[in-house]
């Protein structure tokens, strides 16, 4: 059910965003330091939302390999007093009298 769901929306924004492309057809110059270009107005708006979702999640990728490694020395930080627990567990008790 849910897929039928996912594919119903996709194409709801598909029609959507050829429905937008239509419309805005109009050419707008864009300035660079070394030149210019003119592209309609549709292309550049979503060559603009491809570019924010790429550098998004290019920032995701990179803040979760920091949490990834994080946790990975946190797990051998745990595994590391686990064993010593596990160690001081045998040793046998002394009074001291």
């Amino acid at each position: 059910m849910s897929r039928i769901i996912t594919i119903a929306i996709f194409i709801f924004v598909f029609i959507l965003g050829a429905g937008f492309s239509a419309i805005n057809t109009t050419p707008v110059a864009i300035n660079f330091y070394l030149g210019s270009m003119t592209l309609p107005l549709s292309v550049l708006i979503v060559l603009a939302i491809i570019l924010g979702s790429i550098l998004s999640a290019s920032a995701l990728f990179l803040s979760s390999l920091r949490l990834r490694y994080e946790n990975r020395r946190l797990n051998k930080k745990l595994a590391l007093s686990e064993q010593e627990i596990n160690s001081l567990r045998i040793l046998p008790v002394k009074d001291s009298l």
